[in-house]
């Protein structure tokens, strides 16, 4: 069996067993809604698929899912997705409302379950008292850990990601990623040493050879270690910027610079600042063109994307970015930078973009990041 169809296989054959306890005003509003053989109306605005089938678990059905925010797809596991709008004009009998799927924060917790039953009231609904949401938020949060139910139910989109892989290589690192949360086993993947994680040398070179002149966006420079590996190698930059968004950390990376031969202290240009899709890169750079991009951000790699998506475009750098923060990274970062350009080749589990298409099938993946 090909190693595509071994991934197909391996998605297709695990089942996720729904194992999670629920007592008290939850058991009691399940358990009411199952005795009036109510529709059950989930209102939610992310990790659907997960509330659906959560609730499907539980033996509900589960008739439609309320959206405050528009969605680009009109179905979840077969059950349609409605706005606000639409749900007065839905004239669907016996409704029964799981409002607390919303893991928002609430300032003022009476008044808005006040304005709930305000709202719900007129459409003649059963209604979740407020009292359970923070036990069905919890059971909602254990139950969205697992990477395992949102890779399963987002099969299509992640075998077009394999398809989209350069080389064999870079194939079998995302199968023995996926793998390891599916089979919930030990990565069997290529491992590549931290010490060479984002820029390549040596025997490593068949990743990406540094140019002279490179100018480096290191976002989570954390204390400065990646920086002073990648001088340890004397490659030869023209400007390093290390993003730091926490002050104490910063600070010591500060310390760390100082230590540093002068010649090499002046290419770094240390900032303290959270980057956002705000950040301005452009006045950063000042006129510098970004050969090379990499961020471990703590699931903000995704902002950093949209804040640098003009200079992606325009100046072509090598990206390599954690993908393992958010589930969805594994996705949505690669099928942004695609966006942006058609001729970059992902290749997790960090995302590693090549400059040039003559060079891309050579690429693999870094390393299997720990979560």
């Amino acid at each position: 069996m090909d190693l595509r169809n071994e991934m197909l296989a391996m998605l297709d054959s695990t089942r996720v067993k729904e194992n999670h306890e629920i007592a008290g005003n939850i058991l009691l509003s399940v358990s009411r809604a199952i005795i009036l053989k109510a529709n059950v109306y989930l209102w939610a605005d992310k990790d659907l698929h997960v509330y659906v089938r959560l609730l499907k678990s539980w033996g509900l059905n589960v008739h439609r899912v309320v959206c405050f925010a528009p969605k680009d797809f009109q179905k979840v596991d077969d059950v349609e997705i409605i706005s606000t709008t639409e749900l007065f004009k839905d004239n669907t009998p016996n409704k029964f409302f799981f409002v607390d799927a919303c893991a928002y924060p609430i300032e003022n917790p009476a008044t808005f379950w006040n304005e709930q039953m305000n709202f719900l009231q007129p459409l003649g609904a059963h209604f979740i008292d407020g009292n359970g949401r923070q036990s069905m938020i919890s059971t909602f949060g254990s139950f969205d850990t697992d990477k395992l139910t949102y890779y399963q139910s987002h099969k299509k989109d992640l075998m077009e990601l394999f398809d989209s892989l350069a080389d064999e290589t870079s194939k079998r690192a995302l199968y023995f990623y996926v793998e390891s949360y599916v089979r919930n086993c030990v990565y069997r993947g290529e491992h590549i040493p931290t010490r060479w994680k984002y820029f390549f040398g040596g025997e490593y070179e068949r990743l990406y050879k540094h140019l002279d002149g490179e100018c480096w966006i290191n976002c989570g420079a954390n204390i400065g270690d990646m920086l002073f590996a990648y001088l340890s190698f004397d490659f030869k930059p023209k400007k390093i910027y290390a993003f730091e968004g926490d002050k104490n950390t910063y600070n010591t990376m500060l310390g760390n610079l100082s230590l540093l031969p002068p010649e090499k202290r002046e290419l770094v240009e240390p900032i303290n600042e959270l980057i956002t899709e705000q950040t301005d890169f452009e006045k950063i750079l000042a006129g510098n063109k970004c050969t090379l991009l990499n961020a471990d951000i703590e699931g903000a790699e995704l902002n950093l994307l949209y804040a640098m998506e003009n200079i992606i475009r325009a100046d072509r750098p090598v990206v390599a970015v954690c993908v393992y923060h958010l589930k969805e990274d594994l996705l949505t970062i690669p099928q942004l930078i695609q966006s942006v350009n058609l001729s970059y080749m992902p290749c997790p589990p960090s995302a590693i973009i090549v400059r040039d298409k003559k060079i891309s099938n050579d690429i693999i993946a870094a390393e299997k990041f720990a979560a």
